[in-house]
């Protein structure tokens, strides 16, 4: 879990770093708007995805994974008090994690409930494109949904009436809530991110130059700044809302005046792909297909040990340690150590597939080579040949058990 909040953070920073150097002071606002949503989800699906990098396998040697080997938490080579201390934080460390997400939650499901008995306990009336509800100066003026909440008490003219309803009806139109819940359940998720609320804050700003953009082509940007600057609305703590006077005014104002961005910049969103290619190199790889041993042919044998696939666990599970440091943070998941038997029976060309950090990596190759079994080689078509073995080595936090079919 740890490696995934690790990796999908970096990719949320490099995302929004080139965002904040390259887009956020151009006028495309639903370029902008795409690019927020876009590399946002981008940044939360990477690390989760796997495919294939490498070639496929020369033709004089075969490919095979086994099955999953585990070692548990219980399995390292330190003393009883380290051990435990090690535990206690790791077990902290997530428990904070947790806590916090579930306040998060709490905190998310508490603006929705207020949301849903205000329209719950107020008369709805029905527009072609929207629901109207009258706040009568309870609450101030704002756009959830398809619901419209009008305060009926402020005194204005039929015109700037007009351009407030453009602006919350854009709003609703375009979806915007949609963006902001979206927005939320990331936020509960990476709620110790920073970048996540700074992507929040770029969002609403992009929401509220839309909404702008779209009034101002019925009206100057000098009469419609005026009744920004006049607007007198309450504010009010329902954050998944859209407030007419919820962002800062100034740059609204700054961004209504500034002269349309040349349309060549708009080609600036094609950063988005390199930049998610990179992503996708970097913190993805495949998982390795799981073979069994026994899905040969009569023209070929797996290669073997003396005495059997399931002496061979036996030993690896006595052998392996949990990494201190790695428990320590909270490190856990799968290593894939790729390995070569050569046609004597000796081992070599060994390499990480796909990992989890240094100290995990490290353990996992030094434990195979350390197991004292004899390795048979491979036979195709009765020429005895070289085999490439795959073991995924499962590190777990939790008690585990050696996972395999193999006896």
């Amino acid at each position: 879990m740890f490696n995934y909040l690790i990796e999908s953070s970096v990719c949320l920073f490099l995302f929004y770093s080139v965002y904040f150097l390259f887009l956020r002071h151009d006028t495309f606002f639903q370029r902008n708007r795409f690019y927020l949503l876009a590399s946002s989800f981008l940044a939360v699906t990477i690390p989760l995805l796997e495919f294939e990098l490498t070639p496929a396998a020369s033709e004089k040697t075969i490919v095979v994974t086994l099955e999953n080997i585990s070692v548990g938490a219980t399995q390292v080579g330190q003393t009883l008090d380290t051990v435990t201390n090690a535990f206690s934080i790791g077990t902290i460390l997530l428990t904070v994690y947790l806590v916090m997400m579930f306040l998060m939650m709490l905190r998310f499901g508490w603006r929705m409930f207020r949301l849903v008995r205000i329209i719950r306990r107020s008369e709805v009336k029905v527009r072609m494109d929207y629901k109207l509800i009258h706040t009568e100066g309870k609450l101030p003026t704002f756009s959830f949904m398809r619901y419209l909440f009008w305060d009926n008490t402020k005194e204005l003219t039929p015109n700037e009436r007009t351009k407030i309803i453009n602006h919350e009806l854009t709003h609703i139109r375009d979806l915007h809530s949609w963006d902001v819940m979206y927005m939320e359940l990331i936020k509960i998720i990476f709620w110790f991110n920073p970048i996540i609320y700074l992507y929040d804050r770029s969002l609403k700003y992009h929401h509220e130059f839309i909404a702008d953009a779209a009034v101002l082509k019925e009206t100057s940007v000098k009469d419609y700044g005026k009744l920004l600057v006049q607007s007198l609305f309450k504010q009010m703590g329902l954050q998944l809302t859209h407030n007419f006077n919820q962002i800062e005014i100034k740059k609204r104002l700054a961004m209504m005046e500034k002269l349309r961005s040349p349309g060549y910049k708009f080609l600036k969103i094609f950063l988005l792909f390199p930049l998610m290619a990179i992503m996708l190199f970097t913190f993805s790889n495949s998982t390795p297909k799981v073979i069994s041993m026994d899905q040969g042919d009569d023209s070929y044998r797996f290669a073997g040990i003396e005495g059997g696939l399931g002496l061979f666990y036996k030993r690896l599970s006595k052998e392996l340690r949990y990494p201190i440091e790695s428990r320590r943070k909270g490190i856990e998941g799968r290593v894939f150590v790729n390995f070569k038997i050569k046609p004597d029976g000796s081992l070599t060309q060994f390499k990480i597939l796909k990992g989890l950090d240094e100290a995990c990596d490290k353990e996992a190759i030094r434990a195979i080579k350390a197991v004292d079994v004899n390795w048979l080689p491979a036979k195709m078509d009765g020429a005895i040949i070289g085999q490439k073995l795959t073991i995924p080595v499962m590190f777990s936090l939790t008690k585990t058990k050696i996972k395999s079919n193999i006896q």
